[in-house]
């Protein structure tokens, strides 16, 4: 079931999910990275959670304008929206 409205702690809520899955995640590839040191596989761990820790704080901003935009808050939306594209044009440049 949908809630209706999404309120700021709900907001918090996902924010902080956000950053615990990037964190573990990342941690995870580093300790695979580590227990397999010296072969290729180790190396694509290590290489995996510096992208994963890259990411995460993209994800952050991304969750943002998802509960933003739930919570009909449309102009934190657009800025986090705003700085999500900023953040995609310069990664690619």
């Amino acid at each position: 079931m949908v809630k209706e409205t999404y309120s700021e702690k709900d907001l918090s809520k996902l924010i902080q999910r956000v950053l615990q899955a990037g964190v573990l995640l990342s941690a995870l590839c580093f300790l695979l990275g580590a227990a397999w040191r010296g072969a290729p596989a180790g190396e694509t761990f290590s290489r995996t959670g510096v992208l994963i820790l890259l990411v995460t704080p993209a994800a952050r901003v991304a969750a943002l304008f998802y509960g933003y935009a739930r919570a009909r808050q449309y102009l934190f939306a657009l800025s986090a929206f705003v700085v999500l594209a900023l953040l995609g044009a310069a990664a690619l440049v």
